[in-house]
């Protein structure tokens, strides 16, 4: 590990999630989960996913951190000895379920979760459309990258969609359209559909009151982003959050969040809180059937067949929670389609997979926050950038993971990668730049 790295990064705070956490047992985890997910799901190589999307995390931990991958029994192990105590974390790879980090099971018994689990076999996607449009350029999106991997934007893929038909695409060497790619919160725009899934069944409804712990709130609250719940997902002036140990230093993410105290009237506020989207998460469960055969068939099933989606993986906590609020991976392409859902107001060919209302009056409309509907950015850019159409909606995801649609430009546009430690620290100016680049497109689509 190279010690001037280590000393710039550390002086610049750890960037994990949405904030920063310097605490070695969360790093460990940390460490452990990406390596394994993005190795054995996104096929990326370990000396990649080392120097280009976790350096901060492993800049950090002790220079003799040992980092094992076991390739044969899709394991990741990393040990590291802090204040004379050797800390470690195993994350394990399960087909179809993804990478699940370890606290009081052993492998065996994690896998033995999902072992009767009838899941459809994985095969490569539906290709979509393509009218490839040459004079179209996409190098606004890859020229803030810089060597310094800190002050990066760090570009992995771009890829657009108009009109139906993938118009460009461009990559960098370990990237295709058929990468299956890390969502983070763009997961919970996902689970946001899954939710209109059910309702539309009639096994959840809108104002359907659920109770965790001391909470209780409706399934709108939910959506919303009020849930009531005191939460941090930064770090706030004595350094406290929530996110990171949720996720890294306890195997249950909705008994955590359950466990958790009470800060204002559900509905009377918006609160960006990816521990709302598990309390969601576990609503949706439940509302299933409360297994993991029934959850797996409700998105493999019901969202993403319709969409000819064959191998996205969602993944699960120890407690056998789906990470509805940050991680499932779906290819670049099946991204796009996601995006091209919502222009076609629900409907992909001749199914409609979710009611066109879901989409229009409940997740692209205000909910608490004029700028968030439910689990979908709304126009928060416009002011910065008028020429942005104001019926644009995005999803997003940590560290520059964005897909932004716009429905009267029949628009999607794609965008992933890593954004080192300062430029998520400036995620405002980050996603200014991003916007910018689609603003870009449109222009050059116009012409």
């Amino acid at each position: 590990m190279n010690n001037k790295t280590g000393l710039l990064t550390g002086g610049l705070c750890v960037a994990l999630l949405s904030g920063c956490n310097s605490d070695p047992q969360v790093l460990i985890g940390y460490s452990a989960n990406q390596l394994c997910s993005r190795h054995f799901i996104s096929d990326e190589p370990v000396d990649f996913i080392k120097s280009r999307v976790i350096p901060e995390a492993l800049a950090t931990l002790p220079d003799d951190t040992q980092i094992h991958v076991d390739s044969g029994n899709h394991v990741v192990t990393l040990s590291a000895a802090i204040d004379n105590e050797i800390i470690t974390r195993t994350s394990v790879y399960r087909e179809g379920f993804g990478c699940t980090l370890l606290f009081d099971l052993t492998k065996e018994q994690l896998r033995a979760q999902t072992a009767h689990v009838n899941t459809p076999e994985a095969s490569p996607s539906a290709p979509i459309d393509k009218a490839v449009n040459s004079n179209l350029t996409l190098d606004k999106f890859f020229k803030t990258n810089q060597y310094d991997y800190a002050w990066s934007d760090n570009t992995f893929a771009v890829a657009v969609m108009h009109k139906g038909k993938l118009v460009a695409e461009q990559y960098d060497d370990h990237h295709h359209g058929d990468t299956r790619v890390l969502s983070w919160s763009m997961a919970k725009t996902l689970t946001a559909l899954m939710t209109g899934v059910l309702i539309d069944q009639g096994k959840l409804a809108l104002n359907q009151t659920v109770s965790f712990g001391q909470h209780g709130m409706t399934i709108k609250n939910l959506l919303n982003m009020s849930s009531g719940v005191k939460w941090a997902e930064t770090p706030d002036i004595h350094g406290y959050e929530d996110l990171a140990p949720m996720w890294y230093y306890h195997g249950n993410s909705v008994e955590y969040v359950s466990a958790l105290g009470k800060e204002y009237t559900p509905g009377s506020r918006f609160e960006y809180a990816t521990g709302t989207t598990q309390l969601l998460s576990s609503a949706i469960k439940t509302a299933s059937g409360g297994s993991f055969q029934t959850v797996n068939d409700l998105y493999q099933s019901h969202l993403f067949k319709p969409l000819g989606i064959n191998n996205a993986v969602v993944e699960f906590d120890e407690a056998g929670n789906f990470r509805g609020g940050a991680r499932m991976f779906l290819t670049i392409h099946d991204w796009l389609k996601i995006g091209e859902l919502f222009i076609n107001q629900g409907r992909w060919g001749d199914q409609q997979v979710v009611p066109e209302s879901w989409l229009t009056e409940v997740m692209m409309s205000p909910g608490v926050s004029k700028h968030y509907g439910a689990q979908l950015w709304l126009n928060d850019l416009q002011f910065w950038l008028p020429k942005l159409p104001k019926d644009t909606v995005s999803l997003r995801g940590h560290r520059g993971q964005y897909v932004i649609i716009i429905p009267s430009k029949q628009l999607v546009v794609a965008r992933f990668g890593a954004y080192g430690s300062v430029v998520n620290q400036n995620i405002g100016l980050a996603n200014k730049r991003v916007f910018s680049a689609v603003v870009d497109v449109l222009k050059q689509l116009e012409k």
